[in-house]
Formats: structure tokens, sequence, C-alpha cells
């Protein structure tokens, strides 16, 4: 089973509203997330900062199962922990709740590559990574997770360094299938809620 996990627990200072909760067209965010996702995952998952806003969140959104990060203050890495323990594929779909447009067939072409891979991970020219935009191999995952908040160490790619098989992909080949790669783009400010269209 393909597992998705949505990440949903970052604070927003930018936008006076969880990132999760803002309103695009006739639905929340996280609900864009949620459809994108739904039709190629067996499961989705949604990881909450903290319980309060986990009860938050499951009043607006059904057909998802939810959780939230078992510990404060190590954002992603926490988050990806909670969501891949909660999970029950092999692999999962890891993405955050601000990127409404999320593209289902960018989706079905990482997991289509992850046999064999502890992740699949988008690359830019630049070096540049998305590892809020990946899919992760859960055993293997949990345990680097584990590890890195065991050395204290928060960043994101913290994990993704210890994983031992790591396929990146590049945007070019992204572009193949989402020319604008809009799956990419992230809701940050009031001013980009606005700029959206769907």
């Amino acid at each position: 089973m393909r597992s998705g996990i949505i990440l949903a627990g970052g604070k927003s200072t930018r936008i006076n509203t969880n990132k999760s909760m803002a309103q695009i067209g006739n639905k929340k965010m996280i609900e864009h997330v949620r459809d994108n996702l739904s039709g190629i995952v067996g499961e989705v998952l949604v990881v909450a900062g903290d319980i309060g806003q986990r009860e938050k969140i499951s009043t607006v959104i059904c057909g998802v199962s939810l959780t939230h990060d078992p510990i404060v203050g190590y954002g992603p890495v926490a988050g990806i922990l909670a969501g891949l323990q909660s999970s029950k594929g092999d692999y999962a779909m890891v993405v955050a709740c601000d990127m409404p447009f999320v593209n289902p067939d960018v989706v079905d072409f990482l997991f289509s590559l992850a046999e064999g891979y502890d992740a699949v991970v988008p690359r830019y020219s630049d070096d540049n990574i998305e590892p809020l935009h990946a899919i992760y191999k859960r055993n293997s995952t949990i345990k680097a997770c584990e590890s890195a908040i065991e050395r204290d160490d928060r960043r994101i790619v913290s994990p993704l360094n210890a994983l031992s098989r790591v396929k990146y992909v590049s945007i070019e080949k992204i572009k193949e299938i989402d020319p604008e790669l809009r799956t990419f783009i992230n809701v940050n400010t009031t001013e980009d809620l606005e700029r959206i269209s769907l």
C-alpha cells in the first residue's frame, strides 16, 4: 500500500491563520492537498503540531487519519516520524500542507521510482531539493528520524543524509509531467494566497 502524509504542524507567522486552514476557493488548503493525494494512495494521514491543532483540523477534514508530532520543537523531522509511525504503507509521499497544487501524476511518477530506495527526492540543477515533496521508505526513514532526534539535529536534511539509498530526480524530468512545476508551489503569505488560482 502507498501512504500519503500531509505535514500540517508548521506555525504560520505570515498568514493570520494556521496555513492548513487557509481558504482557497471553496475549500481549505489542506483539503486540496488531501484531494490531490487520495486518488493515488491507500491512506492519507495528517500530522498536526500538537493535540489542539489536531482537534481543530478534525473539525474541517474527513477521510484521513490524524496524528500529531510526538516531540515539540523538532518541526518536519518529528512530523515525518509521527506520520510514518502511523502509516501502513511501505512507502509514503510526504508533502507540506501549504502545497495545494501537489500533482497526482508527479506523485505517481515518484512512487514508480521508489522500489529499492529509501527515498525519492526531487532535485534542482543547483542541487536544492524538495524534501517535503518526496517519497520515503517507512522503516529506514523512521530509524533515520529517530537518530536525528537523538542527536538533537532538527534539520530536515538530517534524516535524508542518514539514508543509504536515495534516488534524486531531476526537476527536468518532473517538468515533463508538470511543465510549470505547480506541484511545488508553496503558499507562505497572504499575498501568495491572493495570487494563486485553482
